[in-house]
């Protein structure tokens, strides 16, 4: 039996897609979008913000085939909100009333809504100490940041941490979490965000429009090398020179059609194999492209390493729910100038 708050509305706003574009040629704002039938273990969330990301927009543009996207897609896979609904099958980590916060799956409608569909199995409860903008910038970036870190990147406090895009909204997250865990941290980003990183808790600054890092570094200095706003090809390079024998290189940025088409899927693929190969027979770092996996007991590990350190979110600039300023809102994530995350504002 589903149970939900009283007097839920029969339809809400939100942001739609159907064409491949420009999120200023695709994107509408559907005033009457009905709300989904609460089945399962999902739960509905009121959502009060949600975080505008690069892949928000590069799907919008191609950057994943049509087949496997919704006909109607509804961007944004960083929410916070408030539970008014569970189905049949959930209650068991949410109830109504809770606030949380979620990284929703690509492949579904997202977060810029006014109400969304969420498994349980993804939700995590939002710190108090945060606000709903501030807990809906941080699932993909934590989520993200701890799995390069931890899950490929083998992290052991006292290892040594290069972050490549350290004053991005994945880099500033990166910075904070490794500094949380135990590193020694270099951030990677220009001059003018120096201070910023530096506050976060960067143990030393490398100014990328003066200084070239590899070769700054060439004794094998670092333990895991996360490259937070490239592909890495100048990383894997100097891979033997930058990187201990034992350690990783980590990317989260593709090459840009590396998903448009099946042969661009294999072919990305083919090429992440070959350097995996190179890493086995020269016995040298790892190299992993890493795709976020959701999961909200993982995100709440995350979240509370960053909470104990009193290590808060950095946001850039807040829009509100309306079609003109949510396009401002992709705009500033494109241009690539985010000194952290972009929010929009939604209850």
């Amino acid at each position: 039996m589903t149970t939900s708050a009283p007097s839920l509305p029969s339809t809400a706003k939100s942001l739609q897609w159907t064409a491949v574009g420009k999120p200023a040629d695709v994107l509408t704002l559907n005033e009457a979008t009905p709300l989904p039938k609460i089945t399962g273990s999902y739960v509905l969330v009121k959502v009060h913000a949600a975080a505008v990301n690069p892949v928000d927009w590069k799907l919008m543009k191609g950057g994943v085939p049509r087949f496997f996207m919704p006909s109607i897609k509804v961007p944004g896979v960083d929410i916070a909100g408030t539970v008014v609904a569970i189905g049949p099958k959930a209650g068991k980590k949410v109830q109504i009333g809770d606030q949380v916060m979620v990284l929703l799956s690509l492949f579904q409608s997202g977060g810029l809504a006014e109400y969304t569909l969420v498994d349980e199995s993804l939700v995590a409860k939002k710190p108090e100490r945060w606000s709903f903008e501030q807990a809906a910038s941080m699932p993909l970036a934590t989520m993200t940041a701890w799995q390069a870190l931890v899950d490929y990147g083998k992290f052991k406090k006292g290892d040594k941490v290069l972050i490549n895009g350290a004053s991005g909204g994945t880099g500033t997250v990166a910075v904070q979490l490794a500094k949380a865990l135990g590193a020694y941290v270099v951030g990677v980003c220009s001059g003018s965000n120096a201070q910023m990183v530096k506050d976060l808790g960067a143990d030393e600054i490398v100014d990328y429009r003066t200084t070239n890092v590899t070769e700054k570094f060439k004794n094998q200095d670092f333990d895991i090398v996360f490259d937070a706003a490239t592909t890495g090809d100048q990383f894997w390079a100097k891979r033997h020179t930058l990187i201990k024998p034992s350690g990783h290189l980590v990317l989260i940025v593709a090459k840009d059609n590396a998903v448009d088409t099946p042969f661009h899927m294999l072919y990305s693929g083919a090429c992440v194999a070959s350097k995996k190969a190179a890493t086995f027979l020269q016995r040298g770092p790892g190299y992993h492209l890493l795709l976020t996996e959701r999961d909200g007991a993982e995100l709440a590990e995350a979240v509370k390493v960053l909470e104990d350190a009193k290590a808060d979110p950095t946001i850039d600039s807040v829009y509100e729910f309306t079609l003109p300023s949510v396009l401002e809102a992709f705009d500033k994530s494109i241009s690539g100038r985010a000194k952290g995350k972009i929010i929009v504002k939604i209850h």
